[in-house]
């Protein structure tokens, strides 16, 4: 079964962000998509309350006519940024990128590395080269890269090293969710873990847009506010 995925959206519980669970919930619906993956600043605490709010949502339809949730947090390491999959405890910030990554791997965390060769935006970078033997997959597709030639290198370096490749739409308000999506193809029923053993297969295609320079304009804005 194929199914549609956008694995990097954030939620209010990102200073950045003002996107709430249910909104996020609805503009998922609406862009079809069967599985989100929530990924606030250096916290669960987002993931688990669309997680919570979703599972409360009445069921019909393929995927229960709400979208499986991926727990998920964005964090910011020394080198840069990891995603990390699956644990609900809060991995610190401002630890060395082997330090998070081993922290990540014995809490069993499946590990993406977003917009890698963004460097505006704390991308790893030339530290990719270490982190490479760590990491389940790469972002390649991310919708506010606001340069094409990061997702490009980033899809250059996931083909080069035979990483799985994934796309987000780095959501932090909810008309952007869905810009970004990972096609994934599943075996047998629809769950976190035949998600993750897809794309960690690499049965994955990504397709969307970049979102351009509009949302960064009021992510910043949002940040002067708070």
């Amino acid at each position: 079964m194929k199914i549609r995925a956008d694995f990097h959206i954030h939620t209010h519980h990102s200073s950045d962000s003002g996107a709430s669970a249910s909104a996020i919930i609805d503009n998922a619906r609406r862009a079809g998509l069967d599985v989100i993956g929530i990924t606030d600043h250096n916290t669960t605490k987002g993931a688990i309350e669309v997680r919570n709010l979703a599972n409360g949502k009445p069921s019909t339809g393929r995927c229960g006519g709400r979208p499986l949730v991926l727990v998920g947090q964005e964090v910011r390491t020394m080198s840069g940024e990891i995603i990390v999959f699956g644990p609900e405890k809060d991995i610190p910030k401002g630890l060395t990128l082997a330090e998070a990554l081993n922290m990540a791997r014995a809490m069993g965390g499946f590990i993406v590395v977003p917009h890698p060769f963004d460097g505006s935006r704390h991308g790893l970078g030339r530290d990719m080269a270490y982190a490479i033997e760590m990491v389940d997959a790469i972002e390649t597709l991310n919708s506010r890269c606001l340069l094409g030639r990061a997702n490009r290198k980033a899809a250059d370096f996931a083909h080069e090293n035979e990483i799985p490749m994934v796309a987000g739409s780095d959501a932090h308000f909810p008309e952007e969710i869905g810009s970004c999506v990972t096609e994934v193809e599943i075996e047998g029923k629809l769950t976190e873990r035949s998600v993750l053993d897809a794309v960690a297969a690499g049965r994955t295609v990504v397709a969307g847009v970049r979102s351009g320079l509009m949302p960064h304009l009021r992510t910043s804005l949002r940040r002067l506010r708070i």
